[in-house]
């Protein structure tokens, strides 16, 4: 099966069983780490990767050698930390492993592998995440997807691109920048794009407005908790609507009405309270044109907050609102009248890429943290839902230990998420590669084609289809083969 899986952005532990042949060279064709400096003439291994300008690449030829040295990190130093990136590239395309019962969806896959680095300080000091937290650029991510389509252009071979992370910040249509750039390179001829949906159904992150009468206000209740540093929430209007802002603090305190402007910025000072709120106007967003209100906290007191909404026009507006995904805020921060639904995280809001939600394989259930559908726009996402409660697959090795011959240690686990949907279903858009492009079946596939082909097969019994938590159905490979098998 010689085409390629990527995997992003936390890495991938290449010492694991699951991306060895049998003779304990690397199933790895590369790994680009974006979070090693390259050094000219330092004498480490790895370069610079071709036209970029950070980072360091391995190739093969570099892990291999790593992997016959008694200390491997001595020599390919990069690792996956939290175990994330091994995970999914196993359940994806990890070998059999009889003794630990496992294998990967599409196991004789090749990989490739981006590592991105952390988010620098003052993108996280902007919105307010913690220095803590796991947390990727929009950009790097971008430049991650142009060195794997670069080499899936020079060795001729299809390649698979599993995103297993997102934002719920955004306009929740087109993905954002991130999902503009995998639209775009996932309309090449095999180049397929699989994007987690996200685990934001039940955070109660989401606030909807369906309709706000012509010159109209009304107040979003925003709970927020103790201990709470900052945090972002962004206000999304449809065109031709048009809103302002203002702010009652816990203690009563008004901020007083704002105004929609080009450019406006406005930094409010609490006389009662030590928070200070920034709120910036963008009248005509990037991706879909609508108007778009960044409010951000800091220091922001403990109780209800009340954010007015002003409609500035002659007409009904709607308007939603969403705050950052849960790892990225306090648990007690929230709507008091949350919707479930419009939660899939960017980018897997782009309708021309592969987007999977999960539920529960053991008992077909929905998920209740599960993002849910449709998009802003009422285009339907997710486009199927996979397993993804309890999925088993590989962990990465802890500490920088050598590797013992005959190793069987066991580093195997269980994991949750639509994360591990996404992985399932990547391996599962790998074997469709491998049937349409590599063995000339239909080799003009790209990711819309994958997705109408798992969409026609997806297993759609006992429910009504589509529907906001699982698209057009749980994914079934061998229907999407029985769809294409001509009959007679």
């Amino acid at each position: 099966m010689p085409f390629l899986f990527y995997h992003t952005p936390e890495g991938i532990d290449y010492t694991h069983p699951s991306f060895l042949y049998a003779d304990g060279s690397s199933r790895i064709y590369s790994i680009w780490d974006q979070s090693i400096p390259y050094v000219p003439d330092s004498g480490q291994e790895g370069i610079l990767p071709e036209e970029l300008s950070y980072g360091t690449e391995y190739g093969r030829e570099v892990i291999n050698r790593a992997l016959r040295a008694e200390n491997p990190f001595d020599i390919v130093p990069s690792r996956d930390t939290e175990g994330h990136g091994t995970f999914l590239a196993g359940v994806a395309c990890g070998n059999e492993d009889v003794e630990r019962e496992f294998s990967g969806i599409a196991p004789l896959a090749e990989l490739v592998v981006v590592k991105c680095k952390q988010a620098k300080g003052n993108i996280r000091k902007y919105y307010g995440i913690a220095p803590d937290v796991p947390c990727y650029m929009e950009n790097d991510m971008m430049l991650g997807v142009r060195y794997l389509a670069r080499i899936a252009y020079r060795r001729r071979k299809p390649m698979v691109v599993c995103i297993g992370m997102g934002t719920s910040l955004g306009s929740h249509y087109r993905g954002g920048a991130l999902g503009e750039v995998l639209q775009s390179y996932g309309n090449l001829r095999g180049f397929i794009v699989v994007a987690a949906c996200g685990n934001e159904g039940n955070t109660s992150h989401h606030f909807h407005q369906e309709e706000l009468g012509a010159r109209q206000e009304t107040d979003v209740e925003l709970r927020v908790d103790s201990g709470e540093d900052g945090f972002t929430t962004e206000l999304w209007c449809k065109v031709p609507g048009l809103c302002s802002v203002g702010l009652i603090s816990p203690g009563g305190e008004y901020s007083g009405r704002t105004y929609a402007r080009v450019g406006e910025r406005q930094v409010i000072r609490f006389l009662l309270e030590e928070t200070v709120v920034y709120i910036d106007y963008l009248l005509v967003s990037f991706e879909s044109g609508d108007e778009c209100v960044r409010i951000r906290f800091f220091e922001p007191e403990e109780g209800i907050w009340r954010i007015r909404v002003f409609n500035e026009t002659d007409i009904p507006m709607q308007f939603d609102m969403w705050l950052p995904m849960r790892d990225f805020i306090r648990q007690g921060t929230y709507f008091l009248r949350p919707d479930p639904n419009i939660t899939i995280c960017d980018p897997a809001n782009n309708s021309q890429i592969i987007s999977v939600s999960d539920y529960d394989g053991l008992n077909r259930s929905v998920v209740a943290d599960a993002s849910r559908g449709y998009n802003w726009r009422g285009e339907i996402t997710p486009d199927i839902a996979a397993p993804g409660v309890t999925i088993y697959g590989p962990l990465p090795r802890q500490g920088n230990a050598a590797i013992p011959a005959g190793d069987n240690t066991p580093r195997y686990g269980y994991r949750s998420g639509s994360s591990a949907a996404a992985a399932v279903t990547a391996g599962a858009a790998a074997l469709l590669a491998e049937w349409g492009i590599v063995r000339k079946n239909d080799i003009n596939m790209d990711s819309v084609g994958v997705q109408k082909y798992l969409i026609r097969g997806a297993n759609r019994a006992g429910r009504v289809f589509p529907n906001e938590e699982w698209g057009y159905g749980t994914l079934d490979l061998y229907g999407a083969f029985e769809v294409i098998r001509t009959k007679p």
